[in-house]
């Protein structure tokens, strides 16, 4: 005798229908996990856009700091000839216009010496921020 458990046609029905609902939860849930890794394909982008810039505005100012190291170098050099000058003048005991004029472009070279190290200051701390 083979005893096979009968299955009734009501029985079907409602298992038909609980394999339904487990259905749909899982297409829920799988449309879900779609979404949230479109969702996240989409800010990775974002994310090395961001990145890009970032690097790009690094690699600018890089350059500008180079720049004003460069100009600063110049600056200083510029300085230093103009004070080998006043200070051989001193000994030639050249006219004082002479003099005069070496000290008002020591002073500009200075003053515009500091406006860069500011600016470049200013430009380092929005960067920090």
């Amino acid at each position: 005798m083979d005893s096979k458990p009968e299955i009734n046609r009501d029985e079907l029905i409602r298992l038909h229908g609980v394999f339904n609902l487990n259905l749909d939860n899982m297409l829920k849930k799988v449309n879900a996990l779609i979404s949230k890794n479109r969702g996240l394909t989409d800010e990775n982008h974002q994310l090395r856009e961001s990145v890009k810039d970032l690097n790009n505005k690094i690699t600018e100012l890089k350059l500008q700091l180079n720049k004003i190291n460069s100009d600063s170098l110049f600056k200083e050099k510029e300085i230093s000839d103009l004070k080998n000058l006043l200070l051989s003048a001193e000994k030639n005991t050249t006219n004082i216009r002479d003099k005069e004029f070496v000290r008002s472009r020591l002073k500009e070279l200075i003053s515009r010496i500091d406006v860069h190290l500011e600016q470049y200051e200013d430009q380092a701390q929005d960067f920090e921020d």
